[in-house]
């Protein structure tokens, strides 16, 4: 039980390679945007998760806004 609460108050941390998504920031549903779909992490540090996009470059992300694909 005290490790699932510890676990809400945990910054998210995404492995090498995971697929993510954006999440719009509004409502924190997956983003429209087509630039920021399918993701692949680069690499996460204390600035946030390097992510490569397939359409969009690289780019600097916080984790809090990104979900790992199943």
């Amino acid at each position: 039980m005290l490790k699932f609460l510890k676990s809400l108050f945990q910054t998210p941390h995404f492995p090498e390679g995971a697929r993510v998504n954006l999440l719009d920031e509004a409502d924190r549903t997956v983003s429209a945007t087509a630039d920021r779909v399918d993701g692949r992490v680069l690499t996460q540090t204390r600035q946030g998760v390097l992510v490569e996009w397939p359409r969009g470059g690289l780019r600097w992300v916080s984790p809090e806004a990104l979900c790992q694909q199943a």
